[in-house]
């Protein structure tokens, strides 16, 4: 598989990453994103992050096919544990449970200081990622709803900022089903 054209998710995943942002992605599977990021030119560099043995060797092996090994380190650990502090500009999660990148987010809090932007994209419970968001004083700036494969995705875009700003006229209905 190359990275040159990704499933429509991911493309629109990849099309939140702000250019130039050295960016994460966590539970990268087969490191895809960041391969195409830094093959179009979106990224310079890029961090795949996997928790799991057998996807981070499969990372490591397409990054390596890729071509890529200088502009994309993979990287073995739980969540935002990869990254040093500063690192990273733009963190991208996609492809599990809004509560898991909820858990993820929070667990790692202490590397989202200098982080301008966080693209997610929960297969379920985005409510989660709205909640999380609202507590941890990011503002949903953006979302997207897509379906591929007969299955609807959510991506939610983040930005440090004032977090009731998108829920204001909406209360409870915008958390659930999202402002935009």
């Amino acid at each position: 598989m190359n990275t040159d054209k990704l499933s429509k998710r991911l493309e629109t995943v990849a099309s939140f990453v702000p250019n130039g942002a050295v960016t994460a992605d966590i539970g990268s599977d087969h490191a895809y994103l960041p391969c195409y990021l830094v093959k179009k030119g979106v990224v310079s560099a890029a961090i795949a992050g996997e928790v799991v043995n057998g996807p981070y060797q499969s990372a490591k092996k397409q990054v390596q096919a890729e071509g890529l090994t200088d502009s994309v380190s993979v990287r073995l650990g739980d969540g935002l544990e990869v990254l040093q502090p500063g690192e990273a500009e733009c963190i991208t999660i996609a492809g599990m449970g809004g509560a898991l990148i909820a858990s993820i987010l929070d667990r790692g809090k202490d590397k989202l200081g200098d982080v301008k932007r966080l693209v997610l994209q929960p297969n379920i419970s985005a409510i989660s990622i709205r909640t999380w968001f609202i507590d941890n004083g990011w503002e949903l700036v953006d979302e997207e709803i897509l379906e591929e494969d007969g299955k609807i995705y959510e991506i939610l875009v983040g930005e440090q900022g004032n977090p009731d700003t998108p829920y204001q006229p909406l209360g409870e209905k915008g958390l659930l089903f999202g402002p935009f």
